[in-house]
This record gives C-alpha cells, structure tokens and sequence, in this order.
C-alpha cells in the first residue's frame, strides 16, 4: 500500500467503515444499512472502536515509509523526498529490510497500546456523542474503549449513528468534522487499546499487524 491522504478500515462483516487522515484523525464512518440483522446492538461499540484501531493502525504502518521533509543533506539544506518505492524494483535484501523495519515499529506500537490497556485506570474522562448513543473512554489523552446503550442502539438509523460516532470522535479531538473549516492537522495521542480481547481478530484482518512470534 503507497502513502495517501487516507486510509480505511472495514469490520469482518463489512458493516463499520472508519476513514482516518494521515495524521490518525477520523474524517469520516460509514454504517450498513440493517447493520442490527448480523450484529447485536451490545457489540456494536466494541466492533467500532476496534475497526478505528485498525484504520489508526494502518496509517501508521504507511505513514512510516515517507521519508520526512524536515531531514537535511550534509550541504545543510533540505533532502529531497524520495516517492516510496516500488517492492517490484527493490532487491530481495531492501525488501526484506525495509519490511522488517516496519514490522519492528508496527510491534513496539501494539506492545505499547497492550501494555497502557492493563495500566490502571486513573485519570479516565467519558465523551459522549450528541445523543449520547456512544462513550468514548479516554485516559492518558488517548481512546481506551467505546461503549454505547444497547437500548438506544436497538434498530437506530444507519445514518444518525454514523453522525453520532463521528460526531464523538470530533468532540473527543480523534476526529475532523467535515463542517467545519479545516485545521492544521496534529497526530493525536495514540489509542491504547480496547476493553475487550476482541481487538485481537482486527489486528489479524490486518496481517502486517500479525505478531511474527505467533502472539498475534
């Protein structure tokens, strides 16, 4: 996958879409229609937050093969930035290295979120969508996990519960409202992993994120 603007990630079912910039910020959700017939309303939250992981997880794993424009060449001015390149026209030892780097970064950043979701849970705050269909539970400046009313989310339109999860992350600051007049981006803090082991099928749906030691 090259560099883009944005990234995507889908559930299992294809019934969450999470659209995140290269900076990580959720620009845009797409819910199925009739997404209650293959999915209880109490396992939506969880199915959302983890898809967001994952869309979070893949700008993360592209974003870190573009060569940074702030580096300087030894004359004191500012590199060129190289296109990335393409795989076919890499040898087999740059491609096994350059793969190996990401997949190194890509562990230290799972083992990181694993190790902040059994931190205690001090200094959590709640962010609640407009309606309050959803809460996101954020400590340490970064999402831990998204729960929601599985009353209010019995049979809701797909279109307000799409608002209201982007909606949510725009009010928890993971999130651009499409709105309003854009910003300048900031990489926001990192989520921290979710409240259940669901997390885990996500990760492997994406397989650069899959644990090379089988932990994953």
């Amino acid at each position: 996958m090259q560099p883009a603007e944005t990234y995507e990630a889908r559930d299992p079912a294809g019934l969450i879409t999470v659209t995140v910039d290269r900076f990580q910020m959720v620009t845009n959700v797409q819910i199925r229609p009739r997404w209650y017939e293959q999915l209880r309303p109490e396992a939506f939250p969880a199915a959302l937050y983890n898809t967001y992981i994952t869309a979070v997880q893949r700008a993360l794993a592209v974003e870190s093969t573009r060569q940074s424009p702030e580096s300087e060449s030894p004359a004191g001015r500012p590199a060129p930035v190289e296109p990335s390149a393409d795989p076919a026209d890499l040898s087999l030892e740059e491609f096994l290295a350059r793969t190996r780097s990401r997949l190194d970064a890509i562990d230290a950043e799972y083992d990181a979120i694993r190790r902040r979701q059994q931190a205690p849970r001090a200094d959590a705050s709640e962010v609640r969508s407009p309606h309050g269909y959803l809460t996101m539970h954020v400590r340490d400046g970064g999402p831990i996990a998204i729960h929601g009313d599985p009353q209010a989310l019995d049979n809701p339109s797909d279109t307000v519960l799409a608002e209201e999860a982007l909606q949510m992350f725009v009010r928890a600051g993971f999130g651009v409202d499409p709105e309003q007049p854009r910003r300048p981006s900031a990489r926001p803090a990192r989520p921290q992993g979710g409240a259940d082991d669901a997390d885990d099928e996500y990760f492997d749906e994406f397989k650069v994120l899959g644990r090379r030691d089988g932990r994953g």
